[in-house]
């Protein structure tokens, strides 16, 4: 009896997980594009599907407001025009399994842009959601890369990979300055260059990848020996990029 009625609520938990909605895949690629680049879409769901797209001012832009524009929908060959407004979110009906591309059609439009896409699957009065971000980046922009640092020996360090997933291909680095306010020796791509703060912006690293392994060292200040507290957390770098 006890059995059955253990098998009696196994069967209701799955026939209740069998009712929601489920996304089983879901792609938004590349993560980074110029302000005329498509990216493509796909996903696999259980449910009614119905896609997202809402844009904000990329963080640190500033807050001009964002000028209306036209996306243009390829799917199965069949192209379909919207209107996406500011403050605004466009939405597409979807089916279960399928992908698109998404294009901008071509305009004097470079706005500073941070694109949400997102996918949402309704099942008997259930929700499901995932959210991608897309950065849509003027030809020209700034930007900054962070990492947190380590003490060895007496200086501080800071590396790690600048996300190739994130920023993919479509961009490369014009100049660097340092934003940290101390003398910091960069490495990247096989390049080693010193920065001074109050330096002009330096193009050592001109036509370098955004994305890949960055080092930042920097000697240690006299207080900063003495008591490691003083010691940053992130040494970070202002660049300049430019879409290509």
């Amino acid at each position: 009896m006890k059995a059955l009625k253990t098998l009696s609520i196994m069967g209701f938990a799955l026939l209740l997980a069998a009712c929601h909605p489920r996304i089983y895949q879901f792609s938004v690629d590349p993560k980074s594009i110029g302000p005329n680049d498509p990216v493509r879409v796909s996903w696999q769901v259980k449910g009614k599907a119905t896609l997202l797209i809402h844009d904000i001012n990329y963080p640190g832009s500033g807050n001009v407001k964002l000028q209306p524009l036209t996306l243009q929908i390829t799917q199965d060959g069949k192209v379909n025009s919207f209107m996406l407004y500011p403050d605004s979110t466009l939405k597409i009906l979807l089916a279960g399994e399928d992908s698109l591309r998404v294009d901008k059609k071509p305009d004097s439009n470079t706005d500073d842009r941070l694109r949400y896409i997102t996918l949402v699957v309704t099942r008997n009065g259930q929700d499901s959601s995932r959210v991608i971000q897309v950065a849509v980046r003027p030809d020209a922009a700034k930007d900054e890369i962070a990492f947190r640092t380590i003490i060895r020996g007496d200086s501080i360090v800071a590396m790690g990979i600048n996300n190739p997933v994130r920023w993919g291909d479509a961009f490369n680095i014009q100049t660097v300055s340092d934003v940290s306010n101390r003398v910091m020796d960069i490495v990247h791509s096989n390049i080693s260059q010193q920065l001074r703060p109050g330096d002009p912006p330096d193009n050592s690293f001109n036509g370098t990848p955004v994305r890949g392994n960055w080092v930042f060292r920097s000697l240690m200040t006299a207080e900063e020996k003495n008591d490691h507290r003083l010691v940053p957390n992130f040494l970070k770098l202002s660049i300049t990029i430019k879409h290509h």
